[in-house]
């Protein structure tokens, strides 16, 4: 009882047809075979990206008719690697709505200074961090001695009640609320009436990046007579590329850019290097 050979096939009969193509990639003009998402951005030769309508150097920033900063550098790498051209609509006037254009489909992807919040994280995916930013406070002396009283300035700010104000729009609202639940939070249009408000009082603190708040002061010294400075030392604020929600490739992409630069820049570095 030995195995049973196989049947020879039938005289006329039709071979079986080959089974379909089941590989998710995509193969574009070149020849080469790449995830949907990457294939759509190499199909359409562009890679789109979101920005906020507001210089913010050293980040980003117009300068002599040109882009510039650390943020337009690391989008012009991904574009380079991508083999496809760069463009940025810079139509966007709060940090939020960057974050929801791609949400949207509106950009391929958002750099631009932007953090990460749980609200964010509900509607895009976040690359890992490409710089981190520590938090601040840029206080008004004369309205924080009111509030302090007899008390050091690391008890107030501990459990801080007074107003402090934020970006409209930005990581800085959620920041506030988490950090600094007991604090009045009041929202301002931009930076450069947020500080304007701390100067006149009309807020305690402002609360930003360190970064932000340094530059601040070391391109105006003589504030330093009205205002002063709290940093957080156990407080940071990653900034990273925001890719939408289906473009798991295109992050992971994203990602692997980010880790393999040969060198990473923190806000000292960044600072140093800035004119």
């Amino acid at each position: 009882q030995g195995a049973q050979k196989a049947r020879p096939a039938a005289a006329g009969a039709v071979a079986a047809a080959p089974e379909p193509d089941r590989s998710p990639l995509v193969k574009v003009a070149d020849g080469r075979m790449l995830a949907p998402d990457i294939a759509r951005i190499v199909n359409h030769g562009e890679l789109l990206v979101a920005m906020l309508s507001i210089d913010n150097p050293p980040f980003f920033s117009v300068k002599n008719g040109d882009l510039v900063g650390t943020d337009i550098d690391l989008a012009k790498s991904i574009a380079s690697e991508l083999g496809v051209s760069l463009r940025f609509d810079r139509s966007y006037k709060t940090f939020d709505s960057v974050v929801e254009a791609v949400a949207m489909g509106k950009a391929d992807v958002a750099v631009s200074r932007l953090g990460r919040t749980l609200k964010r994280a509900q509607m895009v995916h976040f690359s890992i961090s490409y710089i981190k930013l520590g938090h601040a406070m840029l206080i008004n002396r004369m309205r924080f001695a009111q509030l302090a009283g007899d008390r050091t300035l690391p008890q107030v700010v501990r459990d801080y009640t007074g107003t402090l104000g934020v970006m409209a729009g930005s990581s800085w609202e959620e920041f506030g609320r988490r950090n600094f639940p007991k604090a009045k939070l009041v929202k301002y249009p931009g930076w450069p009436e947020l500080i304007e408000a701390t100067k006149k009082g009309e807020v305690t603190a402002a609360y930003r990046d360190e970064m932000e708040v340094v530059q601040l002061l070391r391109e105006e010294p003589g504030l330093a007579l009205t205002l002063r400075t709290v940093t957080f030392s156990d407080l940071e604020a990653p900034l990273s590329v925001i890719v939408g929600i289906r473009d798991l490739t295109l992050l992971s992409f994203v990602n692997e850019l980010i880790a393999q630069r040969p060198v990473q820049p923190t806000a000292k570095s960044v600072l140093r290097t800035f004119k």
